[in-house]
Formats: structure tokens, C-alpha cells, sequence
């Protein structure tokens, strides 16, 4: 993290395509060799250069922080393993290393005052907006990140080195015209064609097996009816609404938090609302009495010169109004009324008047009484569901099974007789349980009587535990057992064959002359019309492979393609191949063709600079610095 921070700026061909060739599996390279009489301590030797076990799991660490910073949670040895992060790791000190031996053997050099140059230019050492190089910043990053000047000094000039390498082979690669012209004309290229669909539906009714036919086909294809391994579970779900089940809430609160919020069933009233605010209390006496003689709120407003936006307030409910005192007054008033003397606002005296009500609706209590009910024995359940959580976290500490446990605290336990990794029963049926993927996977990964970690549900902050009660192998099905399985199965190859022997009928009535259309008619198909189809974009009737052998036909040629839903089959004939139009000027297609040639050839390089300068790993050691019995 600490060195890509810091190279945030470097650009050119080591910041392209370097990374992409550090993280490369040893596969590609070839690196599996051990090697003896090396030192305890080293892990791999490149030429001359030795990669001590110390700088490698230093490198190691710092990939699977970075990591799990990423993920949010760390990774364990074995999850580290099985990634191939160590093999990553040792690919990226390998390439490093044979880099600078090849920089050695050229005679490559970098001046003092060009690695000067590159740390000065580079965007990471700038202060966020500034644009010029800032060495007490640069000072600040090295020390947040454990380096010394001279440190990171020898770190770019190894850099730039090896910069120079790859330079020297595949720097500026462009993909030719030519190439550029040839994707584009497959890309492009458009094929259109006619074709009759074959489906189950068009070749009748499907036969009826003899219990014989069914046997047979059994027998043949046995491990295809072979039953799942399963396993018999017990869980122990604790959620809110578990809890809230068997919470009780009184008539008297249900009715007090109904009371509470009236607004929440129903429609709140609404008053269009006129004030006016005068600078003091004698000018608003002077003018609610000029309105008891006989003027109009709006006579008032004309005398001091108001505008609408100086005395609207809208038309709003009684809690949109900022000032309860003159909501207070607006919602006591009646439609056409202003207050008969001053209300001491927040902003000053003020004179309310209300032009127009809008009334509101309400749900009365009986209506809303079960739902307030389900929702304040919610409101409950959450706020004891972490002790309850505490008391089967204490029951299980002490030994409890989950079955002890749920009879102890009142719970309900899940027993599952058998599920299989699909979470299915032996029914085929999908298993109801709360977090299903993760407990069922956690299932089939811990052995009976071994404990499971807590598993907390995202959805409502629920808690699930579980336990695999046994093992249940798998086995052969007998034929009686599959009977059923084994009727749908035969039928549906029954079918698929119908489907293809009808095809292939048609096909070779289409080849001997025939046309498509008179086939529709004799066939009691339909001619249907596929037109602008493209290279490798689905399209339906098509299935993928279906699309791939109508490119592969010529124009005016004829071929049956796979179609969906599978068993379907298309009996087609090409009747137009449209080659695409001028190439565009298409420069992100350049770009990634000509970054995928110079990855190609930095392969093809480091992996002939590897065989020259010769590379050995030394396993045990390898195994030993990631914590692991044996490498990956």
C-alpha cells in the first residue's frame, strides 16, 4: 500500500502493464523448482539475487492487509493459500528480481539527478491542489509509511531500471491497420437468415415408457439418480419478529402511541395561511381593531405595502408551521377568519388569518389497533433481542446443546432430517431456514458435534445458530426410490430425440430442394426471419453454439443450430452475409489490442529472461513463511 501511494504518478510502460505482469500465477512462468543446499532463510534465488524469507513475507503481509482492507475481513492462512496469494507474491519479487539482474547485465544506469526529476514530478508528493512538489510533504508520506529518504531513493532507482528493461522491448506497440481491419470486418459482419423451430411442443405427444424402457434407462445411467450426500441439522433462529410473536402489548399503550401520532393514519388537515408581522405590539392593536370595524386582512395588507411572498405561508399542515404559537392560532381559527388581537410570534406580533381549510381524514383506532400492536411488540422484541442473544451465547459457553438450549429459554429449534447442498430435502423441496446458503454451507463444512460460529442476518439484525446432528452418506437410489426421476428424464430424451429426428427430416428435405416455406406448410411449422444477427450476441431463438454454426455456414447455405429452450432446434438456411461498414476511427479498440500485444510480449520476454538468468524456489521454505505444511 505504502509504495503504490507513493508511485500514484508514474506513468509510461512500467505503470501500463508492469502490475499486470507482477500478478501473474507462476503457471504462466514455469516456477516450481526446488532447489537444495540453499540457506534456511532464503526463499527463491534469481541469477545471482537472492529472495530472503524475510522480504518475502514482509511482501506477503502487506498483500493480504491490503486485501483485507478490501474485503473488510481478514484472510486466513488457508483462504490466503487457496487464492495463490503467496505464489502471487513470489511471482511479483521473482519479476522484480530478474529485472534488475537483466538492468546489471546491460550496464543500465539512472543518475542521481534523474531520480530527482521523477520524485519532483510526481502527483503523489503534491499537497491536494497544489501543483508543485512539496518536500515536507514528500518528508510526511515517507515517514507515514516507514520509509527513509535514501530508502525510497533506491527503491525508484530500481524502478526506473526496470522501466528501462521493459522499455527496451515492447514500449510503444501498436496494433497494425491490417489487424485492426480484420476485427473490425469480424465484429461487424451481419448474417440474416430463415428458419423453421422445432420444439417438443411440434412432434406430439410423448411416448409412454414401459416399466422395462424405464429400468433399462436406470440402469444406464444409475449414478445420474444417485442420492446427495445430506445432512441433519438443528437451528436456532433468533429474530425480532420471533420475539415480537410472543410479546404482549396492553390496550392502554396501543392507544396512547395511536394518540400519539394521529397523522401516521390518515391525512393530516391543511390550512392556507396569511400573517402579518408588524415591529411592534401598538401596530398590530391598532390594525385588529381597523379589522373588527370593518377592513379585511387584505385592506391591511395594501396599507403596509405587503407583498404576497411578505405574508404567504401556504396551504400547510398544523406541523409544517415553524411557530407553534401561530399554528396554535391558525388551526383555532375558521375558514375567511383572522385572529381578533396579536399573537406574540417568534418574529414579532402577528396577525393570522386562514383563507381556505382542507380537512383531513383519520382511521379510527379499531382499524389500526392489530397493526400498532405487531408494531410496538417489534419495537420491543428489538430492543431485547441482544439479551436473549447474551443468554444463548451463556447457555452454549456452559456446554448446552441448542436443543437444551431453546427448551431452557423458551425457544423454537428447527430440525431439518436431511438437506443437501442445494438446500433441497430428499423431496426436492427447498428448505425453509432463515440465512439458508451460509448455515447449510457451514453444515457441510463442520462435523457432527463441532460448534459454529453465530451467524448474524443482514436483513433485521436476527441471530441464527446451528449444528450438524449427522452425516448422512451418499448412496444409490433404488429404481423405486427414482421411479419418478427417472419417467421425467426418459420423457424429456424421449423428446429431445423427436425434436432432433424431426430436424434432421426437415433438413434433408431442405438440401434435396425443397424450400423452407413449403416445408412450413407440410410440416405445419411457421418461416420465420432472423435478420442483422451478429457474431457472438446472443439472440433469441439462438442458443450461443446455435449462432456460432450460422456463422459458420456460407450464404444460401443450410444447417440445423441449437436453439432455446433446449431441446429446441432451428433448421435455418443463410440468406444474406452483410460485411460491416467503413471501419471507424475506433481508438479505444486500438488501445486495448495494442495493450494486449505488449502484454503478450512482456510475457514472452520475462519468461526468456527467466530461463537465461535461471530461477529457483525453494518450496519448504516457500510453505514455512506463509504458516502452511506445504506450498500451493
Amino acid at each position: 500500500m505504502a509504495l503504490q501511494t507513493l508511485r500514484k504518478g508514474a506513468s509510461g510502460l512500467i505503470a501500463k502493464f508492469f502490475l499486470v505482469i507482477l500478478t501473474l500465477s507462476f503457471v504462466i512462468w514455469g516456477i516450481a523448482d526446488v532447489f537444495r543446499g540453499f540457506g534456511r532463510s532464503t526463499v527463491a534465488r534469481v541469477g545471482g539475487t537472492e529472495i530472503s524469507a524475510d522480504a518475502f513475507r514482509s511482501a506477503y503481509l502487506e498483500q493480504l492487509q491490503q486485501i483485507g482492507q478490501r474485503m473488510g475481513r481478514g484472510l486466513s492462512p488457508d483462504q490466503a493459500r487457496a487464492f495463490g496469494i503467496d505464489r502471487q507474491v513470489l511471482n511479483q519479487l521473482v519479476t522484480e528480481a530478474t529485472l534488475d539482474e537483466q538492468a546489471a547485465r546491460l550496464g543500465l544506469a539512472v543518475s542521481d539527478a534523474q531520480v530527482a526529476d521523477a520524485i519532483r514530478s510526481n502527483p503523489a508528493f503534491r499537497r491536494p491542489g497544489s501543483t508543485s512538489f512539496d518536500p515536507a510533504y514528500f518528508q510526511q508520506l515517507l515517514r507515514a509509511n516507514n520509509l527513509t529518504e535514501p530508502r525510497f531513493v533506491a527503491l525508484e532507482r530500481k524502478r526506473m531500471l526496470r522501466a528501462q528493461v521493459l522499455q527496451s522491448y515492447a514500449a510503444d506497440v501498436r496494433a497494425p491497420t491490417v489487424l485492426l481491419d480484420a476485427i473490425h470486418r469480424y465484429e461487424g459482419e451481419t448474417r440474416s437468415v430463415s428458419y423453421l423451430l422445432v420444439t417438443p411442443q411440434n412432434v406430439g405427444p410423448a411416448p409412454t415408457p414401459t416399466d422395462e424402457d424405464l429400468r433399462s434407462f436406470f440402469e444406464a445411467h444409475k449414478a445420474q439418480f444417485r442420492a446427495p450426500e445430506y445432512r441433519k441439522i438443528s437451528v436456532l433462529a433468533l429474530t425480532p419478529e420471533a420475539l415480537a410473536a410472543k410479546i404482549t402489548v396492553g390496550e392502554e399503550d396501543l392507544r396512547a402511541d395511536y394518540e400519539r401520532r394521529p397523522d401516521r393514519f390518515g391525512t393530516a388537515e391543511k390550512r392556507e395561511i396569511q400573517q402579518i408581522v408588524f415591529p411592534n405590539a401598538t401596530d398590530a392593536t391598532a390594525a385588529a381593531e381597523k379589522i373588527k370595524a370593518g377592513a379585511s386582512f387584505a385592506d391591511i395588507v395594501t396599507e403596509r405595502g405587503l407583498s404576497a411572498k411578505d405574508t404567504d405561508l401556504g396551504l400547510v399542515a398544523k406541523a409544517d408551521v415553524v411557530d407553534p404559537r401561530i399554528a396554535a392560532a391558525a388551526f383555532a381559527l375558521a375558514a375567511g377568519a383572522t385572529s381578533s388581537a396579536p399573537v406574540d410570534g417568534r418574529f414579532g406580533a402577528t396577525l393570522v388569518h386562514v383563507v381556505r381549510v382542507e380537512a383531513g381524514s383519520q382511521q379510527p383506532f379499531e382499524a389500526v389497533k392489530d397493526q400498532l400492536r405487531q408494531e410496538l411488540a417489534l419495537d420491543k422484541a428489538h430492543r431485547e433481542l441482544l439479551d436473549q442473544h447474551d443468554a444463548i451465547e451463556d447457555e452454549r459457553a456452559a456446554g448446552s446443546t441448542l436443543a437444551e438450549t431453546a427448551k431452557k429459554l423458551g425457544l423454537t429449534l428447527q430440525s431439518v432430517d436431511a438437506v443437501d447442498r442445494s438446500g433441497q430435502d430428499p423431496q426436492g423441496k427447498v428448505v425453509d431456514i432463515p440465512d439458508a446458503r451460509e448455515v447449510i454451507a457451514g453444515a457441510f463444512d463442520a462435523d457432527p458435534g463441532v460448534e459454529t460460529d453465530t451467524l448474524q442476518l443482514p436483513k433485521n439484525g436476527g441471530f441464527v445458530w446451528y449444528e450438524t446432528n449427522a452425516i448422512i452418506a451418499s448412496r444409490d437410489r433404488t429404481f423405486e426410490e427414482a421411479r419418478a426421476q427417472v419417467a421425467a428424464r426418459w420423457t424429456e430424451e424421449a423428446l429431445a430425440k423427436a425434436v432432433e429426428e424431426k430436424a434432421k427430416a426437415l433438413l434433408a428435405k431442405a438440401e434435396a430442394g425443397e424450400g423452407l416455406p413449403a416445408l412450413a406448410a407440410s410440416s405445419g411449422l411457421t418461416e420465420q426471419q432472423a435478420p442483422g444477427l451478429l457474431r457472438g450476441r446472443s439472440q433469441a431463438p439462438f442458443a450461443p453454439d446455435g449462432l456460432q454454426k450460422i456463422f459458420d455456414t456460407k450464404v444460401g447455405g443450410l444447417g440445423i443450430a441449437n436453439a432455446t429452450p433446449i431441446p429446441a432446434r432451428a433448421v435455418f438456411l443463410v440468406t444474406d452475409i452483410s460485411p460491416p461498414t467503413a471501419n471507424p476511427d475506433d481508438g479505444a479498440t486500438a488501445d486495448q489490442v495494442s495493450q494486449q500485444m505488449e502484454n503478450d510480449l512482456l510475457q514472452d520476454y520475462l519468461g526468456h529472461l527467466r530461463q537465461q538468468i535461471g530461477v529457483s524456489v525453494n518450496n519448504a521454505v516457500l510453505a514455512q513463511s506463509v504458516g502452511t505444511g506445504a506450498p500451493n
